[in-house]
């Protein structure tokens, strides 16, 4: 659970735009990043769990579902909003190990928002592996941090994103 800490502050919840919205999109847009701070407010306060995956694994632990199931009610709820998913790791293991479980887990999530009702394409995962760390060091509690899953919402159209 110590995740909790990290996996709030490293949170990035932004609404970008490659165009000009017009005021019912800029409204949706703020609505949905409302939302979903209120969501992650819940995460930090330690209301609901963050969202953790089994040792090693990319199963999702079954305390990370609420947390989901209000992420995919914003998304549910504001159609013109997509997500992306980044997965980091720990810099223990292989660089390529922890990039394919990066990638992992972020899919991972990717399945179960679309398993909720969220269309597939409106989420992109990527995974960093140990590339972003937010704390540097090697004691376990700033490993732990460093394990997590981030989340930016964007009104962007997908080709403009990177």
């Amino acid at each position: 659970m110590k995740r909790t800490a990290l996996f709030c502050a490293a949170l990035s919840v932004f609404c970008a735009c490659s165009r000009q919205l017009n005021p019912a999109e800029k409204e949706e847009a703020r609505r949905a990043e409302l939302e979903l701070q209120s969501v992650m407010d819940m995460v930090s306060t330690r209301q609901v769990p963050p969202i953790e995956f089994e040792l090693g694994s990319a199963k999702l632990l079954e305390s990370s579902h609420f947390l989901l199931d209000r992420i995919a009610d914003v998304l549910i709820n504001h159609t013109n909003i997509k997500l992306i998913v980044s997965g980091h790791t720990d810099d223990t293991g292989s660089k390529a190990f922890n990039e394919k479980m990066a990638l992992e887990r972020a899919g991972a999530v990717k399945l179960y928002l679309a398993g909720k009702g969220v269309y597939p394409d409106y989420v992109r995962v990527y995974g960093y592996g140990s590339r972003m760390p937010v704390m540097k060091g090697t004691s376990e509690k700033e490993r732990a941090l460093n394990r997590r899953v981030e989340f930016r919402i964007t009104t962007r159209d997908w080709g403009t994103v990177y």
